[in-house]
């Protein structure tokens, strides 16, 4: 019976699959293995680069995580270069090595990969070893000679089950205070004033290349963060909210919708549309700004609650070659609920 995956195998083997694209590996006819070394040396009819995840601690991050969150550690992977047997095999050596520095050195942020839910971009870290170091990771390796190895740190991947996270709770609208000076009534309905976050406002920097989004609602004259909707007067189907974009005017830009229902925030992506303004100023709302249909729900009579997050993205690409970096702007946020529940 095959052993089922897991997460620790999963992040390990998104940096296997990284470093197989960015050198190239099949093009140019070079092994990736996941591994103890004495276990690869064997194999010496080939070209080989054997990664050995040989400590996992914990970030330091996290002291009193639960039990059903992601548990976020740094991995240690000794990444080592053994060419093929041959009279050029130091060479051989020396160029494995030099193509994985150059690739991390290049691209030290890895590709985003989900495991489980969880997207997860690790961040590959130069670890230079001492000759202690060196010789207390070979020692274990028997009678196996040593290769020309270096280590890194890939922090942080999530530790955890499929399906088995705590319910997500919802994303806080609004906020309010009220006081009272009877304990007993602590239980009863809110009845304080209610305010909601104030909207970023100002101009976008578009004259730098990396620059974010900034997006508001549009409501009549005002504009707002969060809106909110009562499904048993207005259907989802038919609210159609007006989103105000800031940035690079025309440039194209992409929408990108947390939805939650059932406890769980689930991904959904939207249409890409057209920047309107390089300013957000709620003195000088423009006329034409586009309206959004919004993601499918299922609201049935069981239901109580549902949750709409928005950003907007756009990719920028450092330089040529580069991976490209997805861009987020701030959230917006649409609540829905029923006016018939209590």
């Amino acid at each position: 019976m095959a052993i089922p995956d897991s997460a620790l195998f999963l992040a390990c083997n998104s940096v296997a699959d990284f470093i197989s694209n960015g050198i190239q590996a099949n093009t140019h006819g070079i092994k990736i293995y996941l591994g103890s070394p004495a276990d690869i040396t064997k194999k010496d009819d080939e070209d080989r680069l054997n990664l050995f995840f040989y400590r996992m601690e914990p970030s330091g991050f996290q002291a009193g995580v639960h039990p059903q969150d992601p548990w976020r550690i740094r991995l240690f992977c000794m990444v080592t270069a053994m060419a093929e047997d041959g009279d050029a095999q130091g060479e051989g050596d020396l160029k494995l090595i030099g193509l994985i520095m150059a690739l991390f050195h290049d691209q030290r942020i890895l590709p985003s990969v989900n495991i489980y839910g969880q997207d997860v971009r690790l961040e590959a870290i130069f670890n230079p070893a001492t000759d202690e170091q060196i010789n207390q990771l070979w020692s274990t390796q028997g009678d196996t000679s040593y290769r020309p190895s270096i280590l890194y740190e890939f922090s942080l991947t999530p530790i955890l089950q499929p399906d088995t996270q705590k319910p997500e709770p919802p994303r806080v609208g609004a906020f309010g205070l009220e006081t009272r000076a009877d304990i007993g009534r602590r239980y009863d309905p809110f009845a304080g004033t209610v305010q909601e976050p104030q909207p970023r406002t100002g101009e976008v920097t578009i004259t730098n290349p990396a620059w974010t989004p900034l997006i508001a609602w549009v409501d009549g004259s005002d504009i707002r963060t969060s809106l909110t909707l009562d499904v048993d007067s207005t259907t989802p189907a038919s609210f159609n909210p007006t989103l105000w974009i800031a940035g690079d005017p025309g440039a194209s830009v992409d929408l990108e919708w947390s939805v939650w229902e059932g406890d769980t925030w689930r991904t959904e992506a939207g249409p890409t549309l057209s920047v309107s303004s390089q300013v957000i100023d709620p003195e000088s709302i423009p006329v034409a700004l586009p309206t959004l249909t919004l993601p499918s729900l299922t609201v049935t009579p069981a239901d109580e609650r549902w949750q709409l997050l928005l950003h907007v993205t756009r990719q920028y690409t450092p330089h040529p070659g580069a991976t490209p970096i997805t861009l987020r702007s701030n959230p917006l946020l649409i609540s829905l609920y029923r006016s018939s529940t209590p």
